[in-house]
């Protein structure tokens, strides 16, 4: 694994237990963005595009 997709795994379980743990309505913006960015990056493993010429 490297270093981006670990990143990845790391903001993916921070997600999953922020929505867990808080039962307040404003952490679920916070929990989507960490919980999408974190399967994003683990499936790309990347965090910028690559350009074709």
């Amino acid at each position: 694994m490297n270093k981006i997709r670990i990143i990845g795994l790391i903001m993916l379980i921070i997600g999953i237990v922020l929505q867990f743990s808080f039962e307040n309505d404003g952490t679920d913006f916070l929990t989507g963005l960490l919980a999408g960015g974190g399967i994003g990056q683990l499936i790309t493993g990347q965090i910028k595009s690559k350009k074709k010429s």
